[in-house]
């Protein structure tokens, strides 16, 4: 396939599908592993030390199998690589402090360990600063007008797009392993020394260790391969990825620019400095490095009457590992299943309810689903979801797709979307808005009523200029601005 890069064309892909592996299969699966190995079905099952009458239920897909552990157990002991039953090879250490690995005496590993916590602590009080100094290490061309998020020919379209006009494709793994990762010898100079003197081997055990926030959890997510825009319709090509992976690199770009930024006298540092940053030589090239998206979506109550209002909230640098301390637009989230069982991975696989996801979560209040749940979200059924779907089908629930950007601090690939809402169906849906979630709080014009939001107008738009707002959320606001007529009215 050609990618959008060389060609800028749309997606044609031998082999792609519309969805990851929903497990469904699993029964195909393991009867075919099985019969390469030349193993009967009791053979096999003495192998995973269960019965022959149930792996045969098993094999006709009789009976289903979602948990991640047994899933997980059945790949290692028939060779079956995890990712074709759907999941990702286990990672879940990663939430657990190793032994001995903070240091508590006075040495370099200490002094290694307070100098990263104290340059994280200036990255995350400096973002969104920083993040303008960034942009200045790329080419204006490659900027979205009035903003320093960067962008390219072939990933923006003239005018918003419809999200029902964005197809999503899923690509196999083959010959899809990133040259730049969190274990690259780039990423070196800033993962700090273990209490045994050796550096952190990722930037995500580093900050899971020294400085971890509240929200911080290694899942499955859907890494971005393929860009293709028209100006009607675009298509995206997808497979998979893990957050820490993607994490490892970009915060590390992020902390790389702080010590540099620190080390200059809080200046710009130049790309001689930034060892890490100086190796990614196309930032937009998405086969060099794992680019998870961030869905990022700015909130418009749409009233005629009295008036359009918007939505940002601030993040808590003590809950997030990525844009805290800054206003965002809400809700905003990385694009990923809810739960880490492959039947949540197909039927999570939507743009569309990613974002119901985090409406439900940041503006309601709603528990975020913390991957651990066994069966899928029933959409159609559920609420909210089934009330925003039916909102969206009359017409007063409204979602277009603005542009793919990089933020420029850590060059993670972001989406800019728009939510248009009636005024009486916002009321209706949000009733119950909160002003505090997990992520940060609702930032508006009046206190204690977050569903006031702010005006969106060309005075709070210039207002806004002075505020520590994430670069994503003012282009998101610019391009919504620029085209406030066709997505108005």
């Amino acid at each position: 396939m050609a990618t959008a890069a060389s060609s800028g064309g749309w997606l044609h892909v031998a082999g792609s599908a519309a969805a990851p592996p929903d497990g469904s299969d699993v029964g195909e699966v393991i009867r075919w592993y099985r019969q390469r190995e030349g193993w009967t079905q009791q053979e096999a099952a003495e192998r995973l030390n269960t019965t022959q009458s149930r792996l045969s239920k098993l094999e006709k897909g009789s009976q289903a199998l979602r948990d991640v552990n047994e899933l997980r157990f059945i790949a290692s002991r028939l060779s079956i690589p995890p990712e074709r039953l759907g999941i990702l090879p286990d990672r879940s250490s990663d939430r657990i402090p190793h032994p001995g690995t903070v240091s508590t005496t006075p040495g370099a590993p200490h002094d290694s360990q307070e100098h990263w916590r104290a340059v994280r602590a200036e990255m995350n009080r400096n973002r969104a600063h920083l993040g303008d100094l960034a942009a200045e290490m790329y080419p204006q061309s490659q900027r979205i007008p009035n903003t320093t998020v960067l962008t390219r020919a072939g990933w923006m379209p003239d005018r918003p797009v419809d999200l029902a006009d964005v197809k999503l494709c899923w690509l196999g793994d083959e010959n899809a392993h990133p040259t730049i990762t969190g274990t690259s010898p780039e990423t070196e100079g800033v993962r700090p020394l273990t209490a045994q003197g050796t550096p952190y081997n990722r930037y995500s055990r580093a900050l899971r260790d020294l400085a971890r926030p509240r929200l911080l959890d290694n899942r499955v997510s859907y890494r971005l391969r393929e860009v293709a825009w028209t100006d009607a319709a675009c298509d995206l090509g997808f497979s998979y990825t893990s957050y820490f992976d993607v994490l490892d690199v970009c915060e590390a770009l992020s902390h790389e620019f702080t010590e540099a930024w620190l080390g200059n006298g809080r200046k710009r540092p130049s790309m001689a400095d930034l060892r890490l940053r100086r190796s990614i030589t196309d930032p937009f090239d998405l086969s060099a490095r794992a680019m998870l998206p961030s869905i990022n979506t700015l909130t418009i109550r749409r009233d005629p009457i009295d008036g359009h209002r918007m939505y940002l909230h601030k993040r808590d640098a003590a809950a997030t590992a990525v844009a805290g301390g800054m206003y965002h637009v809400v809700p905003a989230g990385v694009f990923q299943p809810s739960s880490l069982a492959p039947a949540h991975q197909a039927n999570d696989f939507s743009m569309w309810r990613n974002i119901q996801r985090e409406f439900s979560e940041e503006l309601l209040g709603n528990p975020e689903h913390d991957g651990n749940a066994i069966d899928p979200i029933d959409y159609d059924n559920e609420e909210p979801f089934r009330s925003f779907e039916l909102a969206r089908k009359n017409g007063d629930f409204r979602t277009h797709v603005l542009a793919t950007v990089l933020e420029p601090l850590t060059l993670w690939v972001e989406f800019l979307t728009v939510a248009v809402i009636e005024a009486p169906v916002f009321d209706q849906l949000f009733a119950d808005m909160v002003g505090v979630n997990e992520e940060g709080s609702a930032v508006s014009t009046e206190a204690g009523v977050p569903a006031v939001g702010i005006p969106f107008t060309s005075d709070t738009r210039e207002r806004l200029r002075n505020e520590p707002l994430s670069p994503i959320s003012r282009a998101t606001i610019e391009l919504t601005w620029e085209h406030r007529h066709r997505l108005l009215g």
